[in-house]
């Protein structure tokens, strides 16, 4: 082949080097090995995209004189259930880097993978620094109208903090590498250790709130965690939780729902408590349990002259209670003098109890006990509950309950506990026959009146927050606690 021969074939070879470079560009936009981008924040599903094709349609993009398939940012948002409206979006990349933007107008927002850049976004309507590069995460802030969602921060006087995981991570958090373990090997003679750590995004409670370090406080999770800690530890940001890392004891509280800085020293698990004593003691015990009863409600029914009774008998105390907030869960607590964690109620359905309760401490002092309440069955204990079914039209549940709570004060039981439901019912119905939460309370404090007046023994009265809201406040998670006689 002469000179100019050659020089074609080279040529052309180098030719087909970059059509096909052009080609592969154009075409090929998908690594052998995707990483995966995960959907963290405000949303009730944590999402793992590992293809692009997880979520079912992709479209055809073309940006900057290339062509892409695509995901539509929206239905990504969309699989992630955001538990209030989006508010903002975060792009989060490998190498830190940030894009933010409204959640608003994201008709062309696309998310897509190619080789060079892994997970990328292409924003059509946006500015060109939108469009981030070898992201990992993308954070849905929400506009924070859920109220059930996030941790919550309170004091027994006032809240302190409330924030969703969407709004943490849009502050600046420690990067802490957390100790997972130690592993060592002999090797001729000498030993060889090796640590393990994980890196976890980190805060102190005095990044939200203005506390001390050593400040007591009574941690809260989403499966009936009850923890007294003192504020040195670290809170962790993960997903769509917050967690509580205690670095002395090496151990985590998953999914935390609340704090409580400072508690107050008495609790509804008192309950337990001090009526065992007195059963030990041979006195009989009454306990009352008022569903609705918070102890902002009744300091002012006792401010507005609502229950003259109750204001006469004695001050109550100021007790905390526990999480979840489901009437169940909180008599559970009551009656065996143990958290939700423990005592195995953490949820309106549980029922069955895995530590023993007021009615097995009766049983073995061989003492009558009976519980008595209106409405369905709550908890399967030692003792069959006796349930009271309204069926007086005429009359409030309370009413009825009433009446039947006095006969049973005269069949010679040792330890009775009755619940009244008329105040909470009074302050979420809108049914004509449900009496207003005033009419309620002032009636209650009657029916206490009289009860109290012919029970022979010490009586315990307490209350619940009585409804299904699961919404960690200072209204919701304090209630009053008396001991009479």
């Amino acid at each position: 082949m002469n000179r100019r021969g050659w020089f074609l074939a080279i040529g052309l070879t180098l030719m087909g080097f970059v059509i096909g470079a052009i080609v592969f560009g154009t075409f090929r936009q998908t690594p052998g090995h995707i990483p995966p981008l995960k959907v963290v924040g405000d949303v009730d599903q944590v999402i793992k995209l590992t293809d692009p094709k997880q979520l079912g349609k992709l479209h055809d993009v073309s940006y900057d004189g290339r062509r892409y398939q695509a995901i539509q940012l929206t239905d990504i948002i969309t699989a992630a259930q955001p538990i209030a409206a989006p508010e903002q979006i975060y792009l989060v990349g490998h190498d830190g880097f940030t894009s933010s933007f409204p959640a608003k107008g994201l008709e062309k927002s696309y998310i897509t993978v190619t080789a060079q850049n892994g997970w990328e976004a292409i924003n059509l309507n946006h500015p060109v620094n939108s469009n981030a590069k070898m992201l990992k995460e993308i954070v849905i802030v929400s506009d924070g109208s859920s109220p059930h969602f996030g941790l919550t921060i309170i004091n027994p006087e006032k809240e302190l903090m409330r924030i969703t995981p969407g709004r943490l991570y849009t502050r600046t958090l420690l990067q802490y590498p957390y100790a997972e373990g130690q592993a060592t090997v002999e090797n001729q003679g000498k030993t060889y250790a090796t640590s393990v750590y994980t890196q976890r995004k980190v805060f102190r409670l005095a990044d939200l709130t203005p506390v001390t370090d050593g400040e007591m406080m009574l941690v809260m999770g989403a499966n009936g965690e009850h923890r007294f800690l003192e504020n040195r530890g670290y809170f962790e940001l993960k997903d769509k939780y917050v967690n509580y890392l205690d670095l002395d004891e090496r151990s985590q509280l998953a999914e935390v729902k609340g704090v409580v800085v400072n508690p107050p020293a008495a609790s509804i698990m008192d309950t337990y408590y001090d009526a065992r004593h007195y059963l030990e003691n041979g006195d009989k015990v009454l306990v009352v349990v008022l569903d609705g009863l918070t102890y902002s409600r009744y300091t002012n029914a006792m401010e507005k002259g609502q229950m003259p009774f109750l204001k006469n008998a004695g001050l109550a105390v100021k007790a905390v209670g526990v999480y979840p907030l489901e009437n169940n869960v909180w008599l559970a607590a009551m009656i065996t003098g143990t958290a939700p964690e423990e005592n195995g109620v953490i949820s309106e359905k549980a029922q069955d109890l895995k530590v023993p309760s007021l009615f097995a401490v009766a049983e073995q002092l061989q003492k009558r006990a009976l519980l008595l309440q209106s409405g369905p069955k709550l908890l399967n204990t030692e003792i069959e509950a006796q349930l009271i079914d309204s069926k007086n039209v005429s009359k409030t549940a309370d009413e009825e309950f009433y009446a039947i709570t006095l006969d049973k004060l005269e069949q010679g039981y040792d330890l009775l506990i009755v619940r009244f439901q008329d105040i909470a019912v009074g302050s979420k119905s809108n049914d004509d026959k449900a009496e207003s939460p005033r009419a309620s309370i002032n009636a209650t404090d009657k029916y206490l009146q009289e009860i109290v007046n012919r029970w022979p023994g010490k009586v315990i009265i307490t209350g619940t927050p009585g409804n299904a809201t699961q919404e960690f406040t200072v209204d919701t998670m304090f209630v009053p606690y008396l001991c009479l006689k």
